[in-house]
């Protein structure tokens, strides 16, 4: 462990990074004194961007720190205090790589939590894989991460993003009768796998045509370009998967150019959060069709809704509630759910813990379901709509079997 730390700035490169993952730390099997846990705290480590564009996912962290607020001022956990420490990666996977080693090697956390950015997971996955560190609730709705199971993986915070892309196409072609699609997308490890199920989706609908495809970067700020070809290939719908910011920007982008009749449809990491009316313009955003796993604070009486509304508002006043603070919240009681029901805080009975949650309905969450064979953790969404400066609902509740495959309800 010495000499991790000794030479820190000598493994940052790309060479020692990787001679760094070819084997994991000397204490990763040492679980009966799992590091990151003391007679007064537990350390939960998270990472996300903070700054940059897409520092709108730094509310996930908000979430995280108010949840454990709650808990810390009503006995904490186990008799211990709960302490988040949240670094900064700016949304780049290099950063993410030096930050996870920090966070491990040196604060010696016990767990991550609600990690942002599936670039950023995919760069840390093998050496988070080899460590044993407790990877819970990531957020990042990429299958790779819980199918097939992975040891010390528990949970997305988000929907799947196959289930999700599959969702939507189906919205576009049975509610919204679109003939000619669109498929937008950034051009990473977050869109393009959505985007491929969607191409996929849409082969299943015969009266259904992809007319066009665009990409763009999540740094991107002028998306003129890809509005004009979206234009050019006259589609009544549009299929977006982006991060927040180039998200608002084609949708600004295809505004300015007077294209407003196709339906624009966003997958819920761009367009749940009503945030994206300051970022696109309310009157821009308007009309947006969504996808969701959380209900919106002014949307139901739940008791962990109402926990939420006066701890989060009281931490965070200028914070819009309905947001990605949810997020953050609402895989931070999965995570103290889980500690609770853990016999010891070895990271054995920690994992195994997660097999107990059967259809779990204590936190926001619809449904919380582990077990051996299922990591997904969340497996129902539902259709919204942008309307009026709110996010609303305009579906029921629609269900992913991960074994089977099946979508049902809608």
């Amino acid at each position: 462990m010495f000499l991790i730390k000794k030479n820190w700035k000598k493994w940052t490169t790309a060479a020692s990074l990787a001679a760094l993952f070819a084997a994991p730390p000397a204490w990763a099997d040492d679980l009966d004194a799992p590091q990151g846990v003391t007679d007064t705290e537990i350390r939960i480590g998270h990472l996300g961007p903070q700054t940059g564009p897409v520092a709108a996912y730094d509310k996930i962290r908000m979430g995280i720190q108010s949840y454990f607020k709650h808990v810390n001022e009503n006995g904490g956990v186990k008799g211990r205090k709960l302490r988040l420490i949240a670094y900064d990666d700016q949304y780049q996977p290099g950063r993410t790589v030096q930050l996870t080693k920090r966070l491990v090697d040196e604060d010696k956390v016990y767990a991550m939590l609600g990690n942002v950015c599936t670039p950023c997971n995919v760069a840390t996955r093998r050496f988070n894989e080899r460590s044993g560190i407790p990877m819970l609730m990531t957020s990042s709705g990429s299958k790779q991460f819980v199918d097939p199971p992975i040891a010390n993986y528990m949970g997305s915070s988000l929907a799947n993003y196959e289930f999700e892309a599959r969702v939507l196409t189906n919205y576009i072609a049975t509610s919204l009768k679109a003939k000619r699609v669109v498929v937008a997308y950034q051009n990473d490890d977050y869109g393009s796998p959505l985007a491929e199920a969607a191409k996929e989706a849409l082969k299943e609908y015969q009266d259904v045509e992809l007319v066009g495809e665009v990409n763009f970067q999540a740094a991107d700020s002028d998306l003129s370009t890809q509005a004009q070809r979206i234009r050019q290939a006259d589609p009544d719908a549009i299929l977006a998967f982006s991060t927040p910011a180039p998200a608002a920007q084609l949708k600004k982008a295809l505004y300015n150019i007077g294209l407003s009749e196709p339906a624009f449809l966003v997958s819920s990491v761009g367009g749940d959060s009503e945030t994206m009316f300051d970022l696109a313009g309310k009157e821009v955003w308007n009309g947006t069709i969504s996808s969701a796993v959380l209900p919106k604070p002014d949307q139901s009486d739940d008791e962990s809704i109402k926990q939420y509304i006066e701890q989060f508002g009281k931490d965070y006043p200028k914070v819009a509630l309905a947001d990605w603070g949810q997020t953050g919240w609402a895989a931070a009681e999965v995570l103290v759910e889980a500690l609770r029901r853990s016999e010891t805080l070895s990271w054995d009975d920690f994992l195994s813990a997660f097999d107990s949650f059967d259809n779990w309905t204590g936190s926001m969450y619809a449904g919380v379901s582990f077990s051996e064979h299922n990591h997904y953790g969340l497996t129902s969404m539902f259709i919204t709509e942008a309307k009026d400066g709110h996010i609303v609902p305009i579906s029921k509740p629609i269900t992913f079997d991960p074994v089977t495959g099946q979508i049902s309800g809608g």
